[in-house]
């Protein structure tokens, strides 16, 4: 009668080595592979996705838009599975698209924040530095105010004060104020 494996070894995790030899094995086996049809469990990509090509020495990468399966391995998974305070997105990007955590429903729509992290302007030096310092509130102003043009303007007269003939002075071009600025600056008065 053979002998029957004891249960602690089978479950017993991968060594290094192990681990080591499994990643390069995968790596051959999915080398020229689009993320598609590669080795490992299919999921779906719920924002467009960057996926590093297995065992490539150049570091590329293969994009997986929304929508679309990709192949990964349970440790690649995990890293597209993460979200919370630390890793900045508040969702996972990735779905199983077989097995008990996939979903028949329609892909939704994924706003930009919730796949980015907070964003927060940095504290005000300490007093006595010479660092910048943000303006108090109320220090600065924008000005809105009108230029009318006294003739058409004349080809190559954008950066003239005035008319070129009389003497007038190469200035920078003036920038024109948007109409419905102009419009709301108007009824505001």
């Amino acid at each position: 009668m053979p002998a029957q494996p004891k249960a602690a070894e089978e479950t017993r995790p991968l060594t290094a080595s192990e681990q080591k030899t499994l990643d390069d094995l995968l790596a051959r086996a999915s080398a020229g592979m689009a993320p598609a049809v590669r080795i490992g469990d299919p999921y779906i990509a719920l924002i467009p996705l960057s996926v590093p090509r297995r065992g490539d020495p150049e570091k590329n990468t293969d994009l997986v838009l929304a929508g679309e399966t990709v192949h990964l391995t349970e440790a690649e998974a995990a890293t597209y599975m993460r979200h919370g305070v630390r890793d900045g997105r508040r969702i996972a990007v990735i779905r199983p698209a077989t097995g008990p955590g996939s979903t028949s429903e329609p892909l939704r729509r994924v706003p930009p924040k919730a796949v980015s992290g907070a964003l927060h302007a940095p504290p005000p030096p300490p007093p006595g530095t010479d660092f910048a310092r943000p303006d108090p509130p109320g220090s600065s102003a924008v000005e809105y105010r009108e230029v009318p043009e006294g003739q058409e303007p004349q080809p190559g007269s954008e950066n003239w004060d005035g008319d070129p003939g009389a003497g007038a002075r190469q200035v920078d071009a003036e920038d024109i104020i948007p109409s419905r600025v102009r419009q709301r600056a108007q009824a505001g008065r």
